[in-house]
């Protein structure tokens, strides 16, 4: 088995390195940007009336229920 040394990338790697970083940080963003927000403004508005019709409160089935 032979190793060889690392030599410097040249200029375009980088560029495309950094192409890469800038679509995964986008990626991301767009992930879980959605999710962060509506979390942030669930806690800064806190709860609010519920629409007519819909209980304010998860209700459960009753155990041993199936189906």
């Amino acid at each position: 088995m032979t190793l060889t040394t690392m030599t410097a990338r040249s200029g375009g790697a980088a560029t495309r390195d950094r192409s890469v970083v800038v679509v995964l940080l986008l990626m991301l963003a767009l992930v879980f940007g959605p999710a962060i927000g509506l979390h942030v403004a669930v806690n800064l508005l806190g709860p609010g009336a519920s629409p007519d019709g819909l209980a304010a409160t998860a209700t459960e089935a009753p155990r041993g229920a199936r189906g």
